[in-house]
């Protein structure tokens, strides 16, 4: 459906997240949140553990190379900031193997800006969180955010003089890496 699918567990993360600020040209990545580094053990440090408080959480690739531990920075939360940042990353709660779709949920307080605003979007999705189906998914999912999103790869419409137009309404990039 228009994503990429990359092998962690194949590859290895460092590289995979590499491939990832190549395929994109993004040389930050913008975590949407601090689960992601817990649940997928992604080794990395807080430069000024003070300064993370109601911060967009960042980290820096000036070569596209990535090292870890990561060395996370932060910045002022806003939708300008929001709206120009050029890779996010975020946890899948579920795939469904059958179409490629992922599920993935905001949590109160947490919004949804970095999601859909960036070029390019990267979801972290575990092997374990992989069901067969939709029937599957919907019969065993426990809603857990106060959003939850349905994504198949960048949206993409003909509508207007049958031209084909991707990333009308989120990232023209959606990513998974796959890990264990």
């Amino acid at each position: 459906a228009g994503g990429i699918f990359l092998d962690a567990e194949r590859h290895g993360l460092e590289n995979v997240l590499a491939e990832t600020l190549e395929r994109t040209g993004a040389r930050e990545i913008f975590w949407e949140h601090p689960d992601i580094f817990s649940r997928f053990q992604i080794p990395h440090r807080l430069r000024d553990p003070l300064a993370f408080e109601n911060r967009l959480v960042f980290s820096l690739h000036p070569q596209r190379e990535v090292r870890f531990p990561l060395v996370l920075h932060a910045k002022r939360w806003t939708r300008a900031h929001a709206s120009a940042v050029p890779l996010s990353a975020c946890l899948a709660t579920h795939g469904v193997a059958e179409t490629g779709t992922l599920l993935h949920e905001v949590r109160s307080g947490q919004g949804r800006l970095l999601s859909i605003l960036p070029e390019a979007h990267l979801f972290f999705l575990s092997r374990g969180d992989l069901v067969d189906n939709a029937q599957q998914l919907f019969s065993t999912w426990t809603p857990c955010g106060s959003l939850a999103t349905l994504v198949t790869g960048p949206s993409r419409t003909a509508d207007i003089e049958k031209t084909l137009v991707v990333g009308v309404h989120g990232p023209r990039q959606c990513l998974v890496i796959l890990t264990e």
